[in-house]
């Protein structure tokens, strides 16, 4: 709510995010988009963007079962279980804070996947973790 936590890159940012609100802030030229031609609903990639505050109170909650564990717990994939695409990120920071960005499409970037998003039914299930902020919250 306050924007004083969230991810904070000390080189140059290669995430969505913090490419975004560098731009919004005029510390950036351009934000360009690595590519509008995968297999997607809107042609960018899609990936699952959790909010910094679901993820640390899934922290939390796997660290109190880690702790009523003898020898630790397993593994959870913690996110939102939903993709957002690229596309659908910066119409929706342009929403929800009423302006432009402007950007421009790139080639893509190597290696990138079409789609990445997690399961977290696992989480939900054995700690009774799930996300509950959105993505005009993130944005």
């Amino acid at each position: 709510e306050s924007g004083l936590i969230g991810e904070a890159p000390l080189g140059l940012p290669n995430n969505l995010m913090p490419i975004v609100i560098e731009k919004a802030l005029g510390k950036r030229d351009y934000l360009a988009v690595a590519g509008d031609d995968y297999p997607t609903s809107d042609g960018s990639c899609v990936r699952d963007y959790i909010h910094v505050v679901d993820l640390a109170k899934g922290h939390v909650a796997a660290v109190k079962k880690a702790r009523a564990l003898a020898g630790g717990c397993p593994a959870y994939n913690l996110g939102t279980g939903r993709g957002y695409s690229v596309f659908e990120i910066l119409d929706t920071f342009e929403r929800v804070n009423s302006l432009k960005l402007g950007y421009v499409v790139g080639p893509r970037r190597e290696g990138d996947a079409p789609a990445i998003y997690s399961d977290p039914s696992l989480a939900e299930k054995e700690l009774g973790w799930k996300a509950e902020l959105g993505i005009e919250e993130m944005c």
